[in-house]
């Protein structure tokens, strides 16, 4: 009998991890569907199969389950060659809406912005604000109207010129924001996910999106007047954040001279030793083949005086290439988008 008894539950237990595992490969699947249609364009069924790798079976109906779910719309009919039409599908852009958050600091100002993105990615609002206080309780307001404007609002996605430590915002370029549990805070308020990363790490994020592969490992590297720099990396697809999102912040070196000092010297004529062993020590540490460089400390006139002092310790052969951009604006809020997507549930 107890033999029995425990074949029966070898069995449910079977059973049950071939649902979970069902279940599993079903959110995968219309996840890959949703990646392939948010360039916001229709396509039938066989499109999508053709785009995904799945059956048309499959697509067939995991396409009408997400038309269910109110994900897609579906009705207009592209007719074919015999006679037979097929359904159009497309992201609805109305079904929900992503709010992205960051605040920074700018020639000693504090400023807070707010970004709307559609579920395909279109900017729906933009809004910028500069305050005497960035505190959580101006972000939460400033994120309130936002959501007032689109209820919809499914997610917030918070950068933070800081590293974010399990939700708290720890050594934050703005001192009145340090040790405030930010990520919690927005949660309670809103009743939504929250994700709170450093700025760089959106950033870096967006810039692979758009531009990397994952075969590459490549650093972005930001060199502000009077503000700790900061760098990120991805190697092979994958951001290196560290056990506490502390990975990549070079201001906090061993530079031997006070946090005080280094801040001023932190600008034109000064600042290139600082630039030069920061750069050095994410060639050592991650041998990025590319670090991609911006800044208001960072121009193309002192870029080789840089790579000359590297190569002074770093064999050439092992030097990657440097490329300067204007800003990383574009690929804050691509990173901070993506991330959106990436956290979706399906």
């Amino acid at each position: 009998m107890t033999a029995i008894i425990i074949m029966i539950i070898i069995i449910i237990a079977k059973k049950e991890e071939a649902m979970n595992n069902s279940a599993v490969i079903r959110k995968e699947n219309k996840k890959a569907i949703y990646r392939f249609m948010l360039d916001g364009e229709q396509y039938t069924k066989q499109q999508v199969s053709a785009g995904t790798g799945l059956s048309v079976a499959t697509c067939n109906t995991l396409l009408n389950d997400m038309q269910s779910q109110g994900i897609l719309s579906g009705g207009e009919k592209l007719s074919g060659e015999v006679g037979r039409s097929s359904i159009l599908y497309r992201i609805r852009d109305d079904h929900e809406s992503y709010l992205a958050v960051h605040f920074y600091m700018e020639q000693e100002r504090r400023r807070i912005e707010t970004i709307v993105f559609s579920p395909v990615g279109k900017i729906l609002s933009r809004k910028k604000k500069t305050v005497e206080s960035a505190d959580g309780r101006q972000i939460e307001e400033m994120a309130d109207r936002a959501v007032r404007q689109y209820p919809h609002t499914s997610q917030i996605i918070v950068g933070t010129p800081s590293i974010a430590e399990y939700g708290i915002i720890r050594h934050c370029d703005i001192p009145e924001l340090e040790d405030v549990p930010l990520k919690a805070m927005l949660e309670d308020r809103f009743g939504v996910g929250v994700s709170m990363e450093n700025d760089m790490h959106y950033k870096a994020y967006g810039y692979y999106k758009k531009n990397g592969n994952p075969d590459e490992v490549i650093t972005l590297g930001y060199f502000p007047a009077h503000i700790l720099p900061g760098t990120v990396t991805i190697h092979k697809g994958t951001m290196i954040k560290g056990a506490n999102s502390f990975a990549g912040m070079t201001g906090f070196l061993p530079y031997n001279i006070s946090r005080k000092e280094q801040l001023a010297r932190l600008e034109p004529g000064t600042c290139i030793p600082f630039i030069v062993q920061s750069l050095c020590a994410v060639i050592v540490l991650l041998n990025p083949g590319l670090i991609v460089l911006t800044g208001s400390l960072i121009n193309e006139d002192m870029l080789e005086t840089v790579r000359q002092r590297c190569e002074a310790d770093i064999p050439r052969e092992y030097m990657p290439e440097f490329r300067i951009v204007d800003s990383f604006e574009q690929y804050y809020y691509e990173g901070m988008y993506q991330t959106a997507v990436d956290r979706k549930e399906i």
